[in-house]
């Protein structure tokens, strides 16, 4: 609760007011009036618990709070100096020295470090300073207020500034910056039809919060090996957030976090909403494994996920999931085994990723990975076999900042060896850990997950999959919401079978989107005013190419044309 961002701010800052409460203790018209106070910021509360502030946008929380000081003019000195003091002694003594001490064994003055990657980071935990500590103030400070001036036109102006909050949120995060990239749309197209296995077994190996670039820095000599056999994707990334039950769970269902709900390592709601590889699997009477830390039960559940516990000392934690998958190997004989590897992870978050012994770690890696496919080799558990490596997330400036895509951490390596697997081949365009998921299917045999958005990242010729594209049905209207309905309807959707149809609103004002939307439209792109047939029909094509369609077909909104 305390770790994770959305969570602690609500629970730092009531806990806060109990204790500046405290020399009130016997006053019951003081804790009335917190009650009170504690209902009004219930909006506020709402709306730093449902945006996040990340990169740039964080200095619109300082705006914030400077607006918060100088319209209610709230200066209290002991409650700003009691947040500073327990937040800094939560993040950089609790959490940076003690925390990591006791879980895996670095050193008790690691704070010194800590402090500064706390002030760096822009990973959206309770380690993220500059989005923590406003919120922290503007919550604390407006509760000091309204204890202090009670009364309605005291809520009232509370109520109007949340008022204001929201308003900048808003525009904040849908008009003013975006960050995310968008989702893909057109599910996975290239199956296994034949449902014959190109492979005996794959092992997927994901070295946890491993940055590209600091990859390619290290001294890798097996993975670099394993490369110049293989396959490798110059350029694969991580899905948004790059959180890492959220980025295992793109991984291996290939859907977006939008669509199997894990959006956060806090997961209140338990299991992935839609199909993973190892469901996939399962029908097909396979067995899929994963040896990990018990993170990733939340997503796949305890009869899949091999756990380890995360509380051992950063130099045998690696070893301990090795042995848990070696465990695995020679129990269940497994055609699908995924592997997580911790230590560059954890490295990364207690000391910094821009620092040697982040590099030390993945050099660590390398050589544990020889030894433990040397031992798969030996067993014979690598006959017939493919592997694959790569990473859930990289990782940003502070604490491993990963989860609002700074460049270090949008960015992951990917390696695939092994049986089926070309040779030499390297993959420079952009790619997606949706991809995994379709591919390790595709080489097993198996259709990909259900809600696969994913495409398969290559094929045993020996150059990367290439494939038929949807059919792009691009529509143009303006000011169509009466017709155009009947226009979706007459669509022949079952002949066609993988139609994407595009509705270009070009600046309507009789609710054409929304009418779209609500008739069957896959895709609705709406022009804030009227710029005419071409620059509709212009950005309705440029959709069709950014979902990688084999054909757009023009179709007017007023039925000028018969759809069918």
């Amino acid at each position: 609760m305390l770790n994770e961002g959305k969570p602690f701010t609500p629970v730092f800052v009531v806990g806060a007011l109990v204790l500046l409460g405290l020399p009130h203790l016997t006053d019951g018209g003081y804790w009335l009036r917190q009650l009170v106070a504690l209902v009004a910021l219930l909006p506020l509360f709402v709306l730093f618990y449902r945006y996040a502030f990340p990169l740039r946008l964080r200095a619109g929380l300082w705006v914030l709070l400077a607006a918060c000081v100088a319209l209610f003019r709230v200066v209290d000195v002991a409650a700003i100096a009691l947040v500073l003091a327990l937040y800094l002694g939560f993040t950089v003594v609790l959490w940076g020295s003690i925390y990591y001490h006791l879980r895996i064994g670095t050193p008790w003055t690691n704070g010194f470090r800590f402090w500064r990657l706390v002030l760096e980071n822009p990973d959206p935990t309770s380690g993220n300073f500059l989005e923590q500590v406003p919120k922290l103030l503007i919550l604390v400070l407006l509760a000091g207020y309204l204890v202090d001036h009670p009364g309605a036109l005291s809520i009232a102006a509370v109520e109007a500034f949340t008022i204001a909050a929201a308003v900048l949120a808003v525009l904040t995060h849908q008009w003013w910056f975006t960050w995310a990239p968008p989702d893909p749309l057109a599910p996975t197209r290239l199956r296994n039809a034949d449902g014959v296995a190109l492979s005996r077994r794959v092992i997927l190996i994901v070295i946890d919060g491993c940055r590209a670039d600091r990859f390619a820095e290290a001294r890798t000599p097996f993975l670099d090996r394993l490369a110049a056999e293989g396959v490798v994707c110059e350029d694969m990334r991580t899905v948004y957030p790059a959180r890492t039950v959220t980025a295992f769970t793109s991984m291996l269902t290939g859907a977006t976090p939008r669509v199997h709900g894990m959006r956060s390592n806090f997961v209140p709601s338990l299991g992935a909403k839609c199909e993973s590889i190892f469901g996939v699997l399962e029908q097909r009477r396979m067995r899929g494994r994963l040896a990990g830390i018990a993170h990733l039960v939340d997503s796949f559940g305890e009869q899949t996920v091999e756990t380890v516990t995360a509380v051992t000392p950063n130099e045998e934690i690696d070893d301990a999931l090795v042995a848990r998958a070696r465990e695995v190997l020679e129990r269940d004989d497994p055609e699908l085994l995924v592997l997580q590897t911790l230590s560059v992870d954890q490295t990364g978050h207690a000391r910094g990723s821009y620092y040697p012994e982040y590099l030390e770690r993945i050099e660590a890696t390398d050589q544990l990975l020889e030894e433990f496919l040397g031992w798969c080799r030996d067993n014979g558990y690598l006959d017939g076999a493919t592997v694959m490596v790569t990473s859930d997330h990289g990782q940003g400036r502070g604490i491993g900042g990963h989860g609002h895509l700074t460049e270090p951490e949008r960015r992951v390596p990917f390696i695939a060896w092994g049986e089926g697997v070309p040779s030499g081949v390297r993959i420079e365009a952009a790619r997606s850990l949706l991809d995994v998921a379709p591919t390790l299917a595709w080489y097993l045999g198996a259709p990909p997950p259900a809600q696969s958005v994913g495409q398969v990242l290559f094929t045993p010729e020996g150059v990367p999959a290439r494939h038929d594209g949807p059919l792009a049905i691009v529509i143009p209207a303006y000011n169509e919401a009466e017709v155009l309905p009947d226009v979706l309807a007459r669509i022949p959707r079952a002949q066609l079978g993988d139609a994407v149809a595009i509705v270009v609103d070009d600046g309507s004002t009789d609710g054409t989107a929304e009418v779209a939307r609500r008739a069957g439209a896959d895709l609705v792109v709406r022009h804030e005013r009227n710029r005419g047939l071409g620059a509709a029909l212009r950005t309705g094509l440029e959709t069709a190419r950014g979902l990688d369609a084999r054909a757009a077909v023009y179709l007017d909104a007023d039925l000028e044309y018969d759809p069918a």
